[in-house]
């Protein structure tokens, strides 16, 4: 199998020629994803060898940034959903394979928690994640980075636009995220969840709840309205002439944006629960 997946993108064509996209964990393990049939995308695991593929293809990577891994079947929600919906979607597929080297990352294992059910039964789940997909030009340096998750056809125009920033002289991406921000991609409107907008009614206890709201609420249309909220203030950093390293950008999305510091060994949930304070004894 490494000998396959040395040849890059390539080693996977060759792949199938001989023994078919069928689902195997041969499969799996030279594209670097789970469930790779539905897909059938190639992934770089290694930055080096993405950038040295992107300067030979001349293309831009997509690198995601997730918690957990691409090839485990418990990695982030968000993860989860790029590769058994947002993936196997015809026009980003296309876009994927045609026109981006595509890369990923873990930032840091995925929290998981374990039900017990009294009787002997458990069940294993993640507790919350966040990813995202920097944007490099064929150098490796950032251009661009879509927070979260979103609908196919919001990802697909995101996906267009960013490959234009990744192509243009550098010098141009500052301007392009202005105009980006004058002239946003637009998503369906979502009433958001129940339970999300009743925990927005105390700061605190939204902090709290949040987390796990967000895995129990899960609604694609109402994420990508937030998200395209947070992509605007990655808008707002490129057009400021921010030069930062990939190390720094993620760490600011992670910080800044999705509020789960990478160094915070609990991701910021070992919030003291308020029912057992010594005060309500």
């Amino acid at each position: 199998m490494q000998e396959f997946r040395s040849l890059g993108p390539a080693g996977l064509d060759a792949f199938v020629r001989k023994f078919g996209s069928f689902a195997s964990p041969h499969l799996d393990a030279l594209c670097a994803q789970k469930d790779a049939h539905t897909s059938m995308l190639y992934w770089f695991t290694d930055l080096d060898a993405a950038i040295a593929e992107a300067r030979r293809t001349k293309r831009p990577i997509l690198s995601l940034r997730l918690l957990g891994r691409l090839d485990e079947e418990l990695s982030c929600a968000n993860s989860r959903f790029f590769r058994k919906s947002l993936y196997i979607a015809p026009a980003i597929n296309r876009a994927l394979r045609e026109r981006f080297v595509l890369h990923w990352q873990s930032v840091r294992p995925v929290p998981k928690v374990t039900i017990d059910f009294g009787n002997g039964k458990t069940l294993v789940k993640t507790l919350t994640g966040n990813s995202t997909h920097l944007v490099l030009d064929m150098f490796g340096r950032p251009v661009d980075a879509l927070p979260g998750l979103f609908s196919a056809e919001v990802f697909a125009q995101l996906l267009v636009r960013a490959h234009a920033k990744a192509m243009a002289d550098r010098r141009q991406v500052a301007a392009m995220h202005r105009r980006d921000l004058e002239r946003p991609v637009l998503a369906r409107r979502a009433p958001a969840p129940r339970a999300f907008e009743a925990s927005r009614l105390a700061a605190a206890k939204h902090m709290v709840e949040l987390p796990v709201l967000r895995n129990v609420s899960f609604d694609v249309d109402a994420d990508t309205t937030q998200n395209l909220e947070l992509h605007a203030q990655v808008h707002q950093l490129f057009a400021s002439g921010m030069d930062w390293t990939i190390e720094q950008l993620v760490d600011w999305m992670y910080r800044e944006l999705f509020l789960m510091p990478p160094d915070d060994p609990a991701l910021g949930l070992d919030i003291p629960d308020p029912f057992s304070s010594p005060l309500l004894a």
